[in-house]
């Protein structure tokens, strides 16, 4: 639990984007409190923020790692790293679209507008990564060794 408790601090101290995700996290649930959520919406809050803290700390332990182990720039040390970053992101956009079905409740929105407009916009963007990465590789998939 000790080891556990380092590493933590430590990515606190040391990585800016850990920062940034604890501050939003205490916004969060400042505004969950504030806005009156319940029990268990406060809990999905504590979920989704436990999430996108862990996938940081999994990102920056797998940068490190990648760091360690790779000297020199590699396009497969990039990919891990990439991918590595990307879990980050996913976290947090799922992380925000819970906040706001949350949140946007209590706040007087109609629940079709919150609903289908937060599930439209979360689409959209991750359908907008996916085709960009697509039309980025042309199309294919490559296994290992291809060009």
């Amino acid at each position: 639990m000790t080891f556990a408790w380092h590493g933590l601090r430590a990515a606190a101290r040391a990585e800016p984007h850990m920062r940034a995700h604890l501050m939003v996290a205490i916004l969060a649930l400042g505004a969950g409190v504030a806005a009156g959520a319940t029990g268990v919406e406060l809990a999905v809050f504590a979920l989704a923020i436990g999430l996108v803290l862990s996938a940081e700390l999994l990102n920056t332990a797998i940068e490190r790692l990648v760091d360690t182990v790779s000297a020199d720039v590699s396009p497969a040390a990039a990919a891990i790293k990439n991918a590595a970053a990307a879990s980050v992101l996913v976290a947090a956009v799922m992380a925000a679209s819970a906040g706001a079905l949350v949140l946007g409740r209590h706040v007087g929105m109609r629940a079709a507008v919150i609903d289908r407009g937060i599930a439209a916009l979360v689409a959209l963007g991750c359908l907008t990564v996916l085709a960009a990465g697509a039309v980025r590789s042309g199309g294919a998939t490559r296994g290992p060794g291809a060009p």
